[in-house]
């Protein structure tokens, strides 16, 4: 593949909801600009592009994949992404790194949830977009209602450029408004349809209205009424100019399986859609944190936005140059959060799905991809040294849904982690943590599929099969009353026995806060008379805390608990630490049962943000689990912020219910907020499990 110059370069994420065509769409745009040798179908398991065995297994798009072809001396890097929520991360990724966003709607079905999202989030980056309404030869196929539901949804400056030649089965083409011919397999210029004239000509108008006013000559025309003698080239350079904007939203159609209309949707993203080279690029300087802008004439810098990991090929890290040229054998500057040195760029390509295809050199603007790099991750910069700078990073999605992790076979639990911590390289909306205070190692992802899916791969990979619980909760047990105990540890077993006597005074403490220390307090102020020797006061109070730590009636840390030592005896020679640090356990376990031992739960405070027409469903539901609602917040658009504050064991898999019940437009945060008593009901069970699993050990 020859070099191109960063003006005949466009960058392209296709994005919409799953199962709209996206991969079908591109698999064509390969076939018919000679890239591929056959047409590749999703359904077949022969897609270029859905190449990971979970893909095919599947029939969908789980991560991004880059699909570069020539068309016209112009070269298209494509992005495709995933349509299912589980994997938006890689949605974001891919549009970081475009120029431009197409958004696939299938005829049949309309505007769809992910597409909304991803039109909001190419919206967010301020990027060019078009429309390409796909499967015009299916089953309840309606360009008319698709169109009406798409200027619903995004605005009235979508506006078609194009529309098809009947609909269903009788789909056999495309008219182009700009140019007024029609499109079938090959490029024909003929007259249109007498039945469609008007149509034809009431979607001009429409397109003349919009884009008029990003051409004052073309405006001057209009006005006067002189629209039938518009020059062709005038209003392709006005629609250009306002797409480029992102002001004017043009609207393809055709249909993937049949492939009609790619070959001008291939000519219209050439025309259309913006390149690279006139944008200005900003980051920090690593040095001094000043802000800084990058040209694409401008010394090489690039940022990785994508990488993979595989255990035979090594990590490939796909990059967009942003200024520059990036050169094959060459070493740059890596800058990151976490990496940092030097990396030398030993192999150089591009993609067409799994296909690579080397490439001695690339311009700002390409994207590309290299592998073997030794430290760098998703999101750092590469740089020429002379000339460092750091781009920001993408800021991912939060994993809402967490799980306990753990190996299927015993002793492969540190190869389980292992793989783990290499897919977060791959993924970086995995989430892995190791919680002290539960002890389990908690894996957090976007969704159950994402896990999943998440599981198959490192099975895949690396040979290990890992397994999925509900975490523990972190529960904490105190007491209601004070009491006064006595524990006495003696033993005689030949020669030196063992003694330890202590009275201790066990009390609540009020105001005390257990999420930032456990609240036990132990004093040995009251001891009198030397009833227990000061050298055995240590030993004493290791038992206590020792013992409050490892809980009394289910197996949780007791907080918020005062022991003074008071009294006690020893004994001249059978009196040691051991049997202090005993007797303090003893008399601990007796004084908390006898206090009114109860049980607390920690309660998060959580935070979510839901299209207003569910609200009633999302209170009811936060309310089910527990919830006390504390105020909703309009945010504008059609959204509200509640927050409320729920026990953390309702909270188990409600990202998933969260989803069920928006659509997937609904999102959560979580923060830890207090610890209160259970209800008692709730504890008994809690505690009777304890008892259990102490028994049968």
């Amino acid at each position: 593949m020859k070099e191109y110059a960063s003006e005949f370069i466009r960058n392209v994420a296709v994005a919409g909801h799953g199962k709209t065509g996206k991969t079908s769409l591109l698999d064509a745009c390969l076939f018919n600009s000679g890239a591929a040798k056959r047409l590749g179908k999703v359904d077949d398991g022969t897609s270029l592009l859905d190449y990971e065995a979970e893909e095919t297994k599947r029939k969908m798009t789980i991560g991004d994949s880059l699909a570069v072809t020539e068309w016209k001396n112009f070269k298209i890097n494509f992005i495709d992404t995933p349509g299912y929520p589980d994997f938006v991360g890689e949605v974001m990724g891919a549009m970081a790194a475009a120029d431009s966003a197409l958004i696939i709607v299938a005829a049949n079905a309309g505007v769809e949830v992910e597409t909304e999202k991803a039109w909001k989030l190419a919206e967010e980056l301020k990027l060019p977009r078009a429309i390409f309404v796909n499967k015009m030869d299916r089953e309840h196929a309606n360009f008319r209602k698709t169109l009406d539901d798409i200027k619903a949804k995004f605005g009235n400056n979508v506006i078609p450029v194009q529309i098809p030649i009947g609909q269903e089965n009788s789909f056999s083409g495309v008219i182009d408004i700009v140019k007024s011919y029609v499109k079938v397999g090959e490029e024909v210029k003929q007259e249109i349809p007498a039945d469609l004239e008007d149509e034809v000509e009431t979607e001009r108008l429409e397109m003349l209205d919009v884009i008029a006013e990003f051409n004052d000559e073309l405006m001057e025309k209009y006005l006067e009424g002189e629209t039938d003698n518009l020059d062709e080239k005038q209003i392709a350079e006005a629609l250009a100019e306002g797409v480029k904007q992102a002001k004017v939203f043009p609207v393809f159609v055709g249909s993937s399986l049949k492939n009609i209309g790619v070959d001008k949707l291939l000519n219209r993203i050439v025309e259309d859609m913006p390149a690279p080279d006139a944008k200005t690029y900003t980051g920090i300087n690593p040095k001094n944190d000043e802000l800084i802008e990058r040209k694409i004439s401008d010394p090489f810098s690039g940022q990785i936005w994508k990488t993979m990991v595989d255990p035979f090929v090594g990590q490939m890290s796909y990059i967009r140059i942003f200024s520059g040229t990036m050169k094959n054998d060459a070493t740059y500057q890596l800058i990151g959060d976490s990496s940092e040195g030097q990396e030398r760029i030993s192999t150089l390509f591009t993609m067409q799905g799994k296909k690579q295809i080397q490439l001695e050199s690339a311009n700002a603007g390409d994207i590309v991809v290299t592998s073997k790099l030794v430290n760098a991750k998703t999101c750092d910069t590469l740089c020429e040294k002379n000339s460092p700078i750091k781009y920001e990073r993408v800021n991912y999605p939060e994993p809402m849904l967490a799980m306990a992790v753990s190996s299927l076979k015993k002793g492969e639990e540190d190869k389980v982690i292992s793989a783990i911590r290499k897919q977060q390289d791959e993924d970086p909306t995995i989430k892995l943590v190791k919680d002290k205070a539960t002890k389990q190692t908690i894996l957090s992802g976007v969704g159950e599929v994402h896990l999943d899916i998440l599981g198959d791969k490192i099975l895949r990979k690396f040979g290990v099969k890992m397994v999925l619980g509900e975490p523990r909760v972190d529960y904490r047990e105190t007491i209601r009353k004070n009491v006064e105990v006595q524990g006495k540890h003696k033993k005689q077993s030949g020669g030196h026995g063992q003694y330890g006597d202590v009275w201790l005074k066990i009390a609540p403490v009020k105001d005390s806060d257990p999420s930032s220390h456990d609240g036990n307090v132990f004093t040995t102020d009251q001891v009198f008379g030397g009833s227990v020797p000061r050298n055995f006061f240590p030993a004493v109070e290791k038992g206590t805390f020792e013992t409050l730590a490892q809980g009394v009636i289910a197996g949780y840390p007791v907080v918020n608990v005062k022991v003074d030592l008071y009294d006690g005896s020893s004994h001249p020679v059978d009196s040691s630490e051991a049997a202090f640090k005993m007797a303090a356990s003893i008399a601990i376990k007796k004084g908390v049962l006898a206090a009114s031992p109860i049980l607390l739960e920690p309660i998060d405070e959580i935070t979510v943000l839901v299209p207003d027409n569910y609200m009633g469903d999302i209170i009811g539901n936060l309310n089910s689990r527990r919830g006390k609602v504390l105020g909703m917040d309009p945010k504008g658009k059609g959204m509200t912020e509640v927050k409320a504050l729920v026990p953390a064991s309702e909270l188990y898999k409600y990202a998933t219910d969260l989803r069920s019940q928006t659509q997937g437009r609904g999102s959560y945060s979580l923060k830890f907020s207090h610890y209160d008593p259970m209800p008692d009901k709730l504890a008994e069970k809690i505690i009777e499990e304890h008892r259990k699993a102490t028994a049968e050990k």
